[in-house]
């Protein structure tokens, strides 16, 4: 990340003043922490936290009154989004980074905070939906190697990861590993990577476009980095495991 401009510093500390301190905080300063946290931002994970408007156009695909797992979880947006919208019935967070953790609980005490590898997270609990925002590309985070996925991009050992938990995902993913091409063009186009082929013929699962959300009128808003991404809902086989 860029070194932070004075304004943003200054609501940086705000941040942390919230985080901090001893007592309930307001929906709106919730938000605010969510807004303007800077953190490490990318830092040695790939983290980037999803943008306001992103995260509740989400929830249209992985509305659920159930049981929700959020892998990767960051520092709740998407866990926040989803409670608020869909008031389920539980949620699990599990994250890496303990200071994201101890934001998360602060924004989104109601859920269930893990602090953890993603990749090698493990419950007898079964979930009706497993979601997240996970780091994309090749990332130095783990050595687990879980489920039948072989290739190194992280998003996808996620995804697959996911499938031990839920026979439903939705996920956040760069557009070229969505299978598809929906935001940002005129028309919904399949456009299958190398990637996104190894994933399939891996795993046997297929990324659709659910509702259909063009993130592209966000991709300007991502802290450190300007992405098109895709929401893509996938259907767990567990022949396939």
């Amino acid at each position: 990340m860029g070194k932070l401009t004075k304004k943003e510093t200054k609501l940086h500390q705000q941040v942390l003043d919230l985080v901090h301190s001893d007592r309930q905080l307001t929906f709106e300063e919730k938000e605010f922490i969510l807004n303007n946290y800077a953190g490490d931002a990318v830092g040695a994970t790939g983290a980037f936290f999803t943008p306001e408007w992103l995260g509740w156009d989400f929830t249209i695909d992985s509305y659920c009154t159930g049981r929700c797992l959020e892998l990767c979880a960051g520092i709740g947006r998407l866990s926040f989004c989803q409670y608020t919208r869909c008031k389920p019935e539980h949620i699990t967070c599990v994250e890496l980074n303990p200071e994201y953790v101890q934001i998360g609980k602060r924004v989104l005490p109601e859920a269930e905070w893990i602090t953890g590898d993603a990749l090698t997270y493990a419950s007898e609990q079964r979930y009706d939906i497993v979601y997240g925002n996970p780091p994309f590309g090749k990332i130095n985070t783990s050595e687990a190697v879980t489920g039948s996925y072989s290739g190194s991009e992280f998003e996808y050992k996620v995804i697959t990861k996911g499938a031990e938990f839920a026979d439903y995902g939705v996920w956040i993913v760069p557009q070229g590993s969505a299978g598809f091409v929906y935001s940002g063009v005129r028309c919904y186009e399949r456009k299958e990577s190398p990637k996104y082929k190894k994933f399939v013929k891996d795993t046997g699962w297929t990324f659709e476009a659910g509702c259909g959300i063009d993130t592209s009128i966000y991709k300007d808003e991502w802290h450190g980095t300007s992405v098109i991404c895709e929401v893509v809902t996938v259907e767990y086989s567990h022949d396939n495991e």
